[in-house]
Formats: C-alpha cells, structure tokens, sequence
C-alpha cells in the first residue's frame, strides 16, 4: 500500500504483469494509475486502492465472474499483447512439460503424482492454434475481490499465459462449482454440452489441481497440499473413471 500527500491510497506493486493497463480498459482488473522503470530494472506500478473484500469458496458462483472470463478469453487485443510481449502458445504437453519443470523435487518424485502426469501425457486432450486464448491460470477464490460497490475484480496475473481456455474454467468447476451446475455454469459460459468438452474438462481440472498442490508446497502450507492430492484422488476416482468408461 502506499499514498499521495493528501492522503489518498494507492496499490503499489512490483514486477507485474505489463497488461494491466489493458485488463482495466476491459473491466477485468482495478484502473492502473500509473507504471514506471526503476534505476535497478525493476518495474513498479500503481492501482486504484479499492475498500471490498476477497471472496470466499461459496461466493464463487456468481454470474459476475463467468461474464468476466468471458471478456478475458475473448479479448484479441489482449492475446494480441501478450504476443507482442514475446509469449508463447502453449500445448496440453506444454503446460505438463512446465509444470515438471517448475515443480519442486519432492513433487515430481510422489508416486501418485507421478501416476497423474503419465495418465495424462497418455490422454491429452484436442488443442487448436486458433482456438488458443490469454488465461488467468490461478482464478482461485483469493485472487477475486468484490468492491463495496459491487464490482468484481480478478487480480494477481503472475501466472497469465496463452493456452486454452479450459484452463481457467476447469478451475472454477472442479473446485467451486457442484457437478449438478456444471452443464448450466458450460452453457453460460458459452461451451456446448458434449462428451468433447466434458473430457478436457477432466483432463484441465487434474491439472488445475497439481498447478494449486504446487503453489501450496511453496508456501509450505503442507495441509493444503495434503488435502488438495486427496481431493486429486476424490476426483479421479469420481470423474477419471467415468470418463474412461464413455470413452469406450
């Protein structure tokens, strides 16, 4: 946090995303009010200071937040910078590839996390080139606030990339959604309900769970780790077997 003299309050951070100026433009995250290049190389930029809250897991089924993935997913203009910026669409292989390399070792050496990552290379789902969007890739609950006036608002963009955009819904569904909305949640989105659309969604919710077990291992919050691989498992055995079955 930081202010002006007369005491207004600003959100001041370094190093981030140098598309905020566009996510504003388009409603998804709070007005930058300014950026500037430090003599060490570090970039730090100011937001609007907004009184609100951060939602909690049952707020998370608002229409508010499918209106503003939306926008996200179907915004050229920003895919369009983040290509400029010399970002890189990325496969299904590519983001499990990631993921193993960015895991720390005590992950990558689990068993049953092992046991995941080869049923998943073995498995992997459709990807178009040109169906391939800009991503939050962590639309978990802390990283949503709702102003005192309403407005919703997704921050953090540390983990923005280009990829599909199941990423970022599958999250939703598998960790905030009951299954009996997922069809309503899909349609509202804008998906077709199909056999297609429900398998990447198994595929991108296993990841979206080794993507959260390894944001907790670094903040060496092991019981969320432990219960993020045991509702991994939960899934699995849920969902992972349903689909195998249908798809036989």
């Amino acid at each position: 946090m930081g202010s002006y003299p007369d005491g207004k309050r600003i959100f001041v951070k370094m190093n981030t995303s140098p598309i905020l100026s566009g996510l504003a433009r388009e409603q998804i995250a709070p007005q930058l009010l300014w950026s500037r290049r430090l003599s060490d190389g570090r970039d730090m930029c100011a937001q609007e200071w907004l009184t609100g809250k951060i939602l909690t897991p049952s707020d998370m089924n608002r229409k508010q937040i499918i209106d503003i993935l939306t926008r996200l997913h179907r915004s050229r203009p920003l895919m369009t910078q983040l290509t400029r910026l010399g970002y890189k669409l990325e496969t299904p292989l590519d983001l499990i590839q990631s993921w193993i390399e960015k895991a720390p070792t005590a992950l990558k050496n689990n068993q049953y996390l092992q046991l995941v990552l080869k049923d998943m290379r073995e498995n992997l789902p459709s990807f178009r080139e040109d169906y391939a969007t800009i991503v939050h890739g962590d639309v978990r609950h802390s990283n949503w606030i709702e102003t005192d006036s309403s407005l919703i608002y997704l921050v953090d963009w540390d983990s923005v990339r280009l990829t599909d955009r199941m990423l970022d819904v599958a999250h939703m569904l598998c960790h905030y959604i009951p299954e009996h909305q997922w069809v309503e949640w899909l349609t509202n989105y804008g998906y077709k309900n199909n056999q297609t659309v429900m398998n990447k969604l198994i595929w991108y919710a296993q990841l979206s769970f080794l993507n959260q077990i390894t944001k907790y291992y670094e903040n060496l919050d092991l019981d969320n780790v432990n219960r993020e691989i045991y509702a991994l498992r939960i899934f699995r055995d849920k969902y992972g077997k349903k689909n195998e079955s249908k798809k036989s």
